[in-house]
C-alpha cells in the first residue's frame, strides 16, 4: 500500500483512496476527502465568478445589474447546500472510527486496541456473542477506534452483524420494512449465509447460519439455496468471500425483502 496515498475503511476493510469522498464499496464517509472535495468545489465557483467579472460585454448584454444579481444568488444557494452537506457529514461520520488520526489520536488508538483485543480474546474464549458484539461497537461508535487487524476481529464484526440483525426484525410484524433496514437485514443474511466471518468463527456462527438465517433467506427473502449458490462467484476473491461485493451484491437485491 503506498504511504499517504490510500487508507483503510473501518466500516468495511477495503483499500481506498485518501482522497475519496466515501469508500466505493460501502458507501462509509471519509471526512477528510470530502471536505477536500468541498473546498476544491467552492475555489471553481470563485474562479467562475472571477471570469465573469472580466467578461462586461457579457454582462452588458444580460443586464448588468441582474446578472450580478443572479451570480449573488446561485453563490448563496451553494453556499446553504455546502452547509448542510458538511453538516451531514458531521452527523454521519461523528460515530465511526477517524480514517486520519494524529500522533496522539494514534497512540490512543493503539493502547485502546491493546486492551479490547485482551478483552475479545476472553469473549472469544467464552463463546459470548454478546459480549464481542459489545467491544465491537463500543470500539467502532463511542470511541472511533477500528479494531481491524486484531485476532478474532471477524469474529467481533459477525456478533456485532448479529445483534445489529436482531434488532432490524424486532420491528412489529406486518410493516413495510424501511429502506435502510430492508438493506441492513438482505447485507446481513447474505454475510451469514456465504460465511464471510470466515474460520475463525465458523464454530460460532455456521449453527446459526444453519438454524436462523436460511429460513429468513428462503422465507423473507424467498431464495433458493441454488439460487444463494448463484451468486457466489459475485462475492468471492479468489480464496475466500469479500465483505465489500457481499455489500455490492446486497445493494442490487435488498428490494426482494418482505
Amino acid at each position: 500500500m503506498k504511504e499517504n496515498t490510500y487508507l483503510i475503511c473501518p466500516n468495511c476493510g477495503a483499500e481506498i483512496d485518501i482522497d475519496s469522498t466515501k469508500c466505493p464499496y460501502c458507501g462509509y464517509i471519509n471526512l477528510e476527502g470530502a471536505e477536500k472535495k468541498f473546498r476544491s468545489d467552492i475555489n471553481e465557483i470563485r474562479d467562475h465568478i472571477e471570469e465573469a467579472k472580466k467578461e462586461p460585454s457579457k454582462a452588458l448584454v444580460k443586464g448588468f445589474t441582474g446578472g450580478t444579481r443572479i451570480i449573488l444568488i446561485v453563490v448563496a444557494v451553494l453556499a446553504v447546500l455546502a452547509g448542510l452537506y458538511v453538516a451531514e457529514l458531521v452527523r454521519e461520520t461523528r460515530d465511526k472510527p477517524k480514517l486520519i488520526l494524529s500522533a496522539d489520536d494514534e497512540a490512543y488508538a493503539s493502547a485502546y486496541r491493546e486492551t479490547a483485543g485482551e478483552q475479545l480474546a476472553e469473549a472469544f474464549d467464552d463463546r459470548d456473542v454478546e459480549r464481542m458484539a459489545g467491544i465491537f461497537d463500543r470500539a467502532y461508535s463511542q470511541e472511533r477506534v477500528s479494531l481491524w487487524g486484531v485476532p478474532h476481529y471477524e469474529a467481533a464484526y459477525a456478533s456485532s452483524c448479529y445483534r445489529k440483525l436482531q434488532q432490524c426484525l424486532a420491528g412489529p410484524d406486518g410493516e413495510k420494512i424501511p429502506k435502510k433496514e430492508a438493506e441492513e437485514i438482505t447485507y446481513y443474511c447474505f454475510y451469514f449465509y456465504f460465511r464471510a466471518y470466515g474460520e475463525d468463527a465458523a464454530e460460532i456462527f455456521d449453527p446459526i447460519r444453519e438454524t436462523e438465517i436460511l429460513p429468513l433467506l428462503t422465507g423473507r427473502l424467498g431464495y433458493t439455496v441454488d439460487e444463494m449458490e448463484g451468486f457466489r462467484d459475485a462475492v468471492w476473491d479468489s480464496t475466500n468471500v469479500d465483505r465489500t461485493k457481499v455489500y455490492r451484491l446486497t445493494k442490487k437485491r435488498y428490494r426482494d425483502y418482505r
